[in-house]
């Protein structure tokens, strides 16, 4: 082909694509098919090109052959070529609707209806959007929030508000999210939240993962943590006990750390002291209570000086190893009862200050008979209390190890900190140990969670490691291939059963 025969080629083409303005209504054969694409003789040299969708029926099935004259609009027409679009959501091009456009480009959200599940290998993997007259493409993981999985029917014939996240060929191809919109809804709301959240304050929340050491409340947008000895008056119940993923429940603020651009905001909850009068003032108010009265109680646990027994509903007594019931001398509680065991007891003492309860096991020896006096030893072990899962405490680096940090808690117990559980910078390279060991040496503070307690062996997590806990909970397995990014217009649009 010689060189003058090109350039006139090429005039002619530009002049038939210069006659053609977007939004033209043209007619021609179609002189060609291909797997995705038809060819349509427009009268000049340059032929005009559509995608095969715009001739489907929605069994997938092309309504057109080789020969057939249709009508269409024009797309976009320039020196490489003319394309062409039968419709566009029912419309014609030039009808585009411009507050699709107007909403794409000043990211406002805009609202639709879902009106359709969108296949592929008969897998949901996105929703047919109707916005005004436009029809847009929402991923399946865009449907909702983050982690959040519903039967996909659910979704049909809902009106939510999208965030059009691509918009090409004039809108005719549209790809929406509504996940986007939800979280920043969230953020704004958790920012509100932050801002005003003060210690008292009650709130209703729900409750989104179960720990050993506790209960994530979500308050919206915002989790904090009940540990276990706020959830209950009940010092041994365990969170399954109390509460199940999905409560709502009221809690009150006992704590708040506010967050510092690097660490997250913490929040200490409470269940038991939401519910308002506490077991103690309860247990004082009620004449059956009184000195001298019996009453059947549990065994709750034993020192070395005598044992605890529940009475009521989180309150415990003290009876004193001299007041055993036994009638020979007692070195050790265990040799007359055990924890579990149910006993009658009698209210010798009550301290509303202290808050402590004297009891006898049986009958008093004699009548009038006090409670023990107890050592200053024994008043000092009485004081402290057994860590429980769930507490914050900050402790002590008491020694070091390759594995982990021993960390002794302001009661004088000791627990294990696992390395797995300290955030320690670097990459896989680098030895953790020495990175543990230069950031938290010996005799410094750092701040724990009791994670769980085996009879005298306490493992501890730090608030960090707990948060990606209950992250690692509220995160369903919610695959898609839009999770981490849309994708292009063809990934996404290409084989759907549309």
């Amino acid at each position: 082909m010689s060189e003058e025969r090109s350039f006139a080629d090429l005039f002619e083409n530009m002049q038939v694509n210069m006659s053609m303005k977007k939004g033209d209504k043209v007619s021609g054969e179609i002189i060609d098919i291909m797997k995705d694409t038809i060819f349509v003789n427009l009268g000049g040299r340059q032929d005009g090109v559509l995608d095969a969708k715009d001739f489907t029926d929605p069994e997938g099935n092309l309504t057109v052959k080789i020969g057939d004259t249709i009508e269409a609009f024009v797309a976009e027409s320039d020196s490489d070529g003319i394309k062409l679009r039968r419709q566009m959501g029912g419309r014609a091009i030039h009808e585009v609707d411009t507050a699709v456009e107007e909403a794409f480009q000043s990211k406002m959200p805009i609202e639709g209806k879902v009106t359709a599940e969108r296949k592929k290998d008969e897998k949901v993997v996105g929703y047919a959007v109707q916005i005004g007259k436009s029809e847009a493409f929402c991923p399946a993981s865009q449907i909702d929030g983050r982690g959040v999985h519903r039967d996909s029917a659910d979704y049909i014939g809902q009106s939510y508000s999208f965030r059009i996240t691509e918009y090409a060929e004039d809108g005719y191809k549209l790809v929406v999210s509504r996940r986007i919109v939800l979280e920043e809804q969230e953020a704004e709301t958790r920012q509100k939240l932050l801002a005003n959240i003060q210690v008292g304050d009650l709130f209703y929340g729900t409750v989104a993962s179960l720990q050993p050491y506790g209960a994530f409340v979500d308050l919206g947008g915002v989790d904090g943590l009940v540990p276990n000895r706020e959830l209950s008056w009940d010092r041994s119940a365990k969170p399954e006990d109390v509460v199940k993923v999905g409560d709502r429940i009221q809690v009150k603020v006992v704590s708040y750390e506010p967050g510092d651009g690097k660490q997250r905001a913490r929040i200490g909850l409470s269940l038991k002291q939401a519910s308002g009068v506490s077991p103690w003032d309860n247990f004082i108010a009620d004449p059956a209570f009184a000195v001298g009265t019996k009453h059947k109680g549990t065994v709750a646990r034993l020192a070395d000086f005598g044992a605890f027994i529940r009475i009521a509903p989180g309150v415990d007594g003290l009876a004193h190893i001299s007041q055993l019931g036994a009638d020979h001398r007692v070195n050790h509680p265990s040799e007359v009862v055990k924890e579990g065991d149910e006993v009658e007891v009698t209210i010798l003492e009550i301290k509303e200050d202290a808050k402590r309860v004297g009891l006898c096991i049986g009958e008093p020896k004699v009548r009038g008979e006090k409670a023990a006096e107890l050592t200053a030893t024994e008043a000092q072990q009485v004081e402290v209390v057994a860590a429980t899962a769930g507490e914050t405490l900050e402790g002590e680096v008491e020694r070091q190890a390759p594995y982990g940090l021993f960390v002794k808690l302001p009661n004088g117990q000791t627990g294990l900190l696992h390395i797995s559980q300290i955030a320690l910078e670097g990459g896989d390279n680098v030895m953790k140990e020495r990175v543990m060991f230069k950031k938290y040496p010996l005799h410094s503070k750092i701040r724990v969670i009791v994670k769980s307690v085996d009879g005298n062996k306490l493992s501890l997590t730090t608030p960090e490691a707990a948060a990606g806990d209950n992250e690692d909970s509220t995160q369903h397995e919610v695959k898609d291939t839009a999770s981490a990014s849309f994708g292009s217009l063809g990934d996404i649009f290409g084989n759907l059963k549309l």
